[in-house]
């Protein structure tokens, strides 16, 4: 399995937060037919999102989220191969941390942070 864990920033000169739910939404549906599985993050203005699946998939949703303008400043964090799904169960598990105390920033640096480290994060909080 191909995984990709990147952040972001909402265009806001062009959209406002209304824009997620419907992000959310088709993405389910994309990621469904895909065979794309993972979790997004958002925060009120920063998307924190990982996804996984086969490489051609991967690279393709890959390639569509660089070409949306919802986005900007997107950064890549992590890429690469495991040999099993972390998130088989989520075809896009949704958190949205602007009302929680959660420091996304702060689990991005940490010393330790792996996929491994994110996921067990990710458990800690409320999916939709």
């Amino acid at each position: 399995m191909k995984f990709v864990l990147y952040t972001s920033v909402l265009n806001q000169e062009h959209y406002d937060v209304l824009v997620v739910p419907d992000i959310v939404k088709t993405s389910r549906a994309a990621n469904s037919r895909d065979g794309i599985t993972g979790v997004l993050l958002f925060d009120g203005l920063n998307f924190t999102q990982y996804f996984e699946g086969e490489a051609a998939s991967v690279d393709a949703l890959l390639a569509n989220i660089l070409r949306d303008r919802r986005h900007k400043n997107i950064v890549m964090i992590l890429s690469g191969d495991l040999p099993g799904r972390l998130y088989a169960d989520w075809g896009m598990g949704y958190i949205d941390i602007s009302d929680n105390q959660f420091d996304m920033a702060a689990c991005l640096a940490a010393a330790d942070f792996s996929v491994n480290s994110f996921k067990q994060k990710m458990s800690r909080l409320d999916v939709e």
